[in-house]
């Protein structure tokens, strides 16, 4: 993220690779990447959906241009029957086409007005190309190459939340995939079929010969499944460096952090200045970490698990048995949430407060009891998620946001503060704290008691006790605050962290009220938030930096920690 993406071609037979730098710095990332007709290699990419082509005659990665101008990613690729290329993407769930004999792009237009991107594609022999789109509803459009004409075909009763997905398998056929039902595509029909019926998937790692490629780590896994063999050759591709997504404190007191796109836990090694991976986790990152006993809990997006039990003690180890960490999850979970908010209930529970998945509202309050492993989720308030967590007395102090996930429209108007009961299971009490404010930021609450938070560039005090807000102040500095990054210091005060790059750490003193800006860090914070003692834990790209809270005869120091 924010870097330039780079090629690499790698020979199956050594794991030797050769890199090939972007020729358009602008483009982070690559969705996907298919082999045409012509033995040159195509790439779809983002952050402004770019069509690239590795030229395996000349040995050159050279720039298409932009197929669809409007748009940010290309998600799919795929070669027609007519031999030209088509793209899928998003936000406004186009398709477009690249003939590589002419050189022409085309943006052929929006192929689901509901959806925020065409995700999946696949071809036919007979002309037509499919693409699943989503997230708000499951569809499958049906493009005609010779007439231009596009439909959806799903049935109306399968175009429930969510990504359709389609392929072309084994047999030449093209499937989808909607939520748990499967269809047979055949021009503007889909019919529904049994699973037992579906054609294998072909994988884009599969060699000329039959065997299997695949990058594990770091690692290039060679696989044959007739012999039964398997060649490993290390990958020393090293990448450019990934940001720092999140940190938090482990059980055994060390600062634990996740990189993002994908998801690499670290582990902080302070006298030395150094963070060490421990191991990948998956495609996304840890939002939220928590310490239980001997464990780290995480609350991840798109990792081995949507939550993850970590046993610091043990080896990192990705293969069962003994797999460390342990993924948990829960009927109903959702791989694509976004979990904003953790804390330790006052029943010892683990909770996690979560976004809702692509296309949803309601992201759900989820309660984890380690010690027996039972998991359940709770619904806060209809079409709100939730984005803050803190504990008052014996209960919750729930913050929520209007918002759901990617590609959903809000209903609701105002976020609210809840008072939620782990022993009813319930919500006692239910506040619009900042009329038209969409999202709690953050939240804490102070040893005098009453709960200090951030909504709409706004900081407000709520009285529990009198179930009322006494002071609502406009922040003092732009933009807002870093989610998750609020906290109560050994000081008695209330830290926190800003993004914008005038801001940085901030303080709320329980005594006055008062907000004040403390310190601008070199560089600007990106993720947060760990605290422990005098000291606050921050990261800016990937770089981690400490913090030590001022005291009047202490400036601040941030340092940092690579």
């Amino acid at each position: 993220m924010g870097k330039t993406l780079e090629v690499t071609s790698v020979d199956p037979a050594t794991g030797a690779f050769k890199t090939y730098a972007s020729p358009v710095k602008t483009e982070s990332g690559a969705r996907c990447m298919v082999t045409g007709p012509d033995r040159n290699v195509y790439l779809g990419t983002m952050p402004n959906a770019h069509l690239l082509k590795l030229d395996t005659r000349t040995d050159q990665l050279v720039d298409l241009g932009r197929p669809a101008p409007t748009e940010a990613f290309i998600w799919d690729l795929v070669f027609g029957s007519d031999g030209k290329l088509y793209a899928a993407t998003q936000p406004n769930a186009k398709l477009a086409r690249f003939d590589p004999k002419g050189g022409r792009l085309e943006d052929l237009g929006q192929m689901d007005k509901l959806a925020l991107f065409v995700r999946h594609l696949a071809a036919s022999d007979d002309g037509f190309i499919y693409g699943g789109t989503g997230p708000s509803r499951m569809s499958v459009v049906a493009y005609h190459i010779a007439t231009g004409e596009h439909r959806a075909i799903l049935p109306p009763e399968a175009q429930i939340g969510g990504i359709a997905e389609v392929w072309r398998a084994a047999d030449g056929r093209v499937y989808a995939l909607a939520g748990d039902r499967y269809f047979s595509l055949s021009g503007f029909t889909a019919r529904s079929i049994d699973a037992a019926h579906v054609g294998g998937r072909v994988w884009a790692g599969r060699l000329r010969d039959g065997r299997y490629a695949s990058v594990k780590g770091h690692s290039l896994i060679v696989k044959d499944e007739k012999s039964g063999r398997t060649e490993v050759h290390p990958y020393a591709y090293e990448g450019a460096e990934l940001p720092v997504f999140r940190v938090g404190f482990g059980p055994d007191a060390r600062l634990y952090g996740s990189t993002e796109l994908p998801a690499r836990l670290l582990r902080l090694d302070e006298p030395r200045g150094v963070l060490e991976e421990i191991g990948e986790l998956g495609s996304g990152e840890v939002y939220s970490f928590l310490a239980h006993g001997k464990r780290l809990l995480m609350a991840a997006y798109a990792a081995l698990g949507p939550l993850m039990s970590y046993d610091v003690t043990r080896p990192f180890q990705h293969d069962e048995p003994g797999r460390n960490p342990a993924p948990v999850s829960w009927p109903g979970a959702d791989d694509s949430w976004r979990t904003f908010a953790a804390t330790i209930g006052p029943d010892g529970k683990a909770y996690f407060g979560g976004l809702a998945g692509y296309g949803k509202l309601g992201g759900p309050l989820v309660s984890w009891d380690v010690r027996t492993g039972a998991v359940q989720a709770f619904p806060v308030m209809r079409d709100q998620s939730v984005s803050a967590l803190g504990v008052w007395k014996d209960k919750l102090v729930v913050g929520t946001t209007i918002y759901g996930g990617m590609g959903s429209t809000p209903t609701q108007k105002d976020a609210r503060i809840i008072l939620w009961d782990p022993a009813s299971r319930e919500a006692v009490y239910n506040l619009e704290p900042i009329p038209g404010a969409v999202s709690i930021e953050n939240l804490a609450v102070a040893y005098n008691g009453l709960v200090y938070a951030i909504a709409s560039r706004k900081m407000f005090v709520l009285d529990l006790n009198a179930r009322r807000v006494t002071s609502v102040k406009d922040l003092p500095f732009p933009g807002g605050t870093v989610y998750g990054s609020m906290a109560v210091g050994s000081d008695g005060r209330i830290w926190g962290f800003a993004p914008n790059a005038q801001a940085g750490i901030f303080m709320i003193d329980p005594t006055t009220d008062e907000i004040r800006l403390m310190a601008h860090p070199p560089k600007p914070i990106t993720a947060g938030f760990a605290i422990r003692g005098d000291h606050i834990y921050f990261a800016s790209g990937g770089e981690v930096y400490r913090y030590t809270v001022p005291s009047a005869a202490t400036p601040p120091t941030p340092r940092p920690r690579r």
